[in-house]
């Protein structure tokens, strides 16, 4: 029983610290073939986690919780359209409202 609360101790401490260098900005989505983004200041940051955004439809205002990071695995590979879509790199999503 205390290993079972220990896993889950650390696994808490990483959710509540997985976004510890997070903006939070209102943001405007967008969406095209290439991918999902959220716009601020005239400028696209592609969003990694974008099934956090798949209810909301593009021109939509939320404001974002997020945390830029280096790369996206899961998008990485993944077939999209030719599009070039200008951004800013890519960004996790933490919270929206």
């Amino acid at each position: 029983m205390n290993k079972l609360l220990s896993i889950t101790a650390i696994a808490l401490l990483f959710t509540i610290f997985s976004c510890n260098k997070e903006e939070r900005k209102s943001m405007t989505v967008v969406k095209d073939c290439s991918g999902t983004y959220l716009r601020t200041d005239g400028k696209d940051f592609h969003v990694c986690n974008q099934e956090k955004l798949s209810s909301f439809s593009s021109g939509t205002i939320v404001t974002a919780t997020f945390k830029k990071i280096a790369s996206c695995k899961p998008l990485e590979d993944q077939f999209v359209c030719m599009l070039y879509h200008k951004n800013e790199g890519w960004i996790e999503v933490c919270n929206l409202k």
